[in-house]
């Protein structure tokens, strides 16, 4: 027996241009499915994506990526980029007790009445030359090892782009971190934190601007065994930087002429920080407290920066995000992408007050 289809079934394209809306609009999910005219409410889409996997999430934001990365190693003539990492956090509302997957729940205070947070990882081009895009994203549970992640992410890029280095900062000072960019012979450059005694004699020998580097040694503990693992550690004193002098402590297995050279790479990988604060202009809300959910409506989020980048590239970077977000809703509302179901009694009610 052949099932009927249904006739209200919901298009693919019904789903991307409800939670682009709520990309667009700072909202939640289900607010965005009532106004945008195509979908009931946010359990439809969630439904379609509640059999799946984080690691599904990221495989899925790879397909996407894989096609553009592909035509920016031809465009910038096979120019190595500049990759960095770092960390963003969500603030979770609610009762821990309550919410569902609390192995993806921090605990910490990052906003008012917010107890716990989800945490998420990317990576991002942060090269001058090059759109900064957003190439790979994961949701983080507690107790990870951050190496096996970023290991995960670099395998990716590496099919399809030559990395200059890869930055991190200060929370990824992890010698199996090390041990993994070492295996995958990656150029890297980390900010690491100052920990212990070790570092002062050294910074004692040290004049102010100047730099030494040295080899260190650790033990790498993992899965009931022990990797020695060696590595460069670079020391600069007393730099100078936007009229302020600081001790920089870097892991690397760059070998720069200049203490400044050091810095100036580093400071590279501020970029991902500009590309935070337009991601948090265009995340996309839930009240779900499943993983799976919220790894989804993050990556849709980093791919809906992607697109304004797209666009930005082709026509100039006048095309803010102000005016993407504009552009979008327009086009999608002459294109009956959406149908914004009380505009009639909206353009009548606006006739009689104006």
């Amino acid at each position: 027996m052949i099932e009927e289809q249904r006739k209200n079934k919901v298009k693919r394209a019904d789903i991307t241009s409800s939670l682009i809306t709520a990309a667009i609009d700072l909202a939640f999910v289900n607010e965005s499915c009532k106004s945008s005219g195509k979908i009931s409410k946010s359990q439809v889409i969630y439904r379609k994506i509640e059999d799946k996997s984080c690691d599904d999430m990221q495989t899925a934001f790879h397909t996407v990526n894989a096609r553009f990365l592909k035509n920016l190693k031809i465009f910038s003539r096979n120019r190595k980029l500049i990759i960095s990492f770092d960390t963003t956090k969500e603030a979770f509302y609610g009762e821990f007790s309550k919410a569902e997957d609390k192995l993806y729940l921090h605990q910490g205070s990052i906003a008012t009445e917010s107890y716990f947070y989800y945490e998420y990882l990317t990576s991002s081009i942060t090269s001058n030359f090059s759109s900064k895009y957003i190439l790979d994203a994961i949701i983080i549970p507690r107790g990870y090892y951050v190496e096996d992640y970023i290991k995960k992410m670099l395998e990716f890029i590496k099919k399809y782009i030559t990395i200059d280095v890869a930055l991190f900062d200060r929370g990824f000072d992890s010698w199996g971190l090390i041990y993994e960019l070492k295996k995958l012979k990656v150029n890297f450059l980390i900010f690491w934190k100052k920990q212990g005694e070790w570092y002062k004699p050294y910074f004692k020998k040290i004049k102010d601007g100047g730099f030494i580097r040295i080899l260190r040694t650790k033990k790498y503990n993992r899965n009931k065994s022990n990797y020695k693992v060696n590595c460069h550690f670079v020391l600069i004193k007393q730099l100078e930087y936007e009229n302020k002098k600081f001790d920089w402590i870097f892991a690397t297995n760059l070998n720069l002429k200049k203490a400044e050279n050091y810095v100036k790479r580093y400071k590279k990988r501020w970029c991902i920080e500009t590309i935070y604060r337009v991601t948090d202009d265009i995340r996309v809300y839930t009240t779900s407290t499943k993983a799976v959910i919220r790894c989804f409506l993050f990556i849709f989020t980093c791919f809906t920066y992607n697109v304004w980048r797209f666009f930005q590239t082709s026509i100039g970077e006048e095309f803010t995000l102000a005016n993407f977000k504009t552009c979008m809703i327009m086009y999608m509302a002459e294109k009956k992408i959406i149908l914004p179901i009380h505009y009639e009694n909206f353009e009548k009610t606006a006739g009689k007050i104006f």
